[in-house]
């Protein structure tokens, strides 16, 4: 029997670390979802998709556009039944959307940090934790705790926070992707299952055009500003867009902070981190996705224990809004295993 879901998607904030965060959430279900986006986006692209993650039988016909359903499911009450009980979060990652720039030139790391501050954060707020802490660290050293956290109370505060860890399921999106794959590789204990789509972070070899290109980018305004080379400034920086990961956001187009941030991210490589993976990991990818091709998904399936890899096809980089439907019951046959 179908029930009425009064819930609606709600914009919410929250600071971290001085940083002033926006994110969207659904549901209060108690298995939460984080959903962490591509480079250039916000968590506005996935309307559609957190909607459908709440209620897997659908809310639309899978024909409609994303912009119209986004906005038809802000001012309408569904009649469904969920298929899960679940609480979907989906931050603007720093520099993106409503949230704050990094205050320094950040790097893959610092959003690696970023992202498990704000699961500690929003799925379990500050108050819950502080108070398991307080009674954990008056137990004496070797008791044991609760059953279900399996362990001993150990001296130092990294211990404590690992027995009160929530597991949390993680899907990450073209640079969102990049951000889980390191996450999953030092914070296993925390994530129930990985999710990967089109997810960014294996560098391949340039053309020598290319490595100019890449070259004549990185010098930024110092060369740019010769009156002869100023005539090609968008050109190359649209060129380099291009190599940039495919990047929704163009280059020259964004501020001086994240410029410098894209620069570091783009001289990250992942490929030694994905054998370190040891949480189940569902790849689903587009087999027309040119910014990340199929090949690199193929690369993580071979890498990654555990993990499995879903094609769909006449879907590109941004299958997640082309195939929301079909994207959808993908995960959740991975969720129900």
């Amino acid at each position: 029997m179908k029930s009425t879901i009064s819930q609606k998607i709600s914009e919410k904030q929250v600071q971290i670390n001085g940083l002033n965060i926006n994110y969207k959430t659904i549901g209060d279900g108690k298995i939460p979802i984080v959903l962490l986006h591509g480079w250039g986006m916000t968590s506005d692209k996935y309307l559609e998709l957190i909607r459908w993650l709440h209620s897997p039988e659908g809310l639309w016909s899978p024909s409609a556009s994303c912009r119209k359903n986004a906005e038809r499911f802000h001012s309408s009450a569904e009649t469904m039944e969920p298929t899960f009980q679940l609480s979907i979060i989906i931050p603007d990652l720093p520099g993106f959307g409503k949230s704050d720039e990094p205050k320094e030139n950040w790097n893959l790391d610092d959003y690696v940090e970023f992202v498990d501050k704000f699961i500690e954060t929003v799925t379990r707020g500050q108050k819950g934790f502080e108070l398991i802490k307080n009674i954990l660290e008056k137990m004496p050293v070797g008791s044991i705790v609760p059953k279900g956290c399996g362990a001993r109370v150990q001296k130092g505060s990294t211990a404590l926070r690992r027995l009160w860890s929530q597991q949390v399921i993680l899907i990450g999106h073209s640079f969102g992707g990049m951000i889980a794959i390191k996450y999953a590789g030092k914070y296993s204990e925390k994530i129930d299952k990985l999710i990967l789509t089109g997810a960014a972070g294996i560098k391949h070899k340039l053309t020598i055009k290319q490595k100019i290109l890449f070259i004549l980018a990185k010098t930024g305004k110092t060369i740019f500003s010769l009156p002869i080379v100023n005539n090609f400034q968008k050109p190359v920086y649209k060129v380099f867009s291009k190599i940039a990961q495919g990047r929704k956001k163009d280059y020259y187009k964004a501020s001086p902070r994240m410029k410098e941030v894209m620069k570091n991210i783009l001289d990250e490589d992942i490929i030694n981190y994905l054998d370190k993976i040891k949480t189940p990991t569902l790849l689903v990818w587009g087999r027309e996705d040119m910014t990340t091709p199929l090949a690199d998904g193929e690369i993580m399936k071979s890498k990654i224990p555990n993990s499995e890899l879903k094609i769909i096809d006449n879907a590109n980089h941004s299958l997640s809004c082309q195939k929301v439907e079909e994207f959808v019951r993908i995960i959740e046959e991975f969720i129900k295993k």
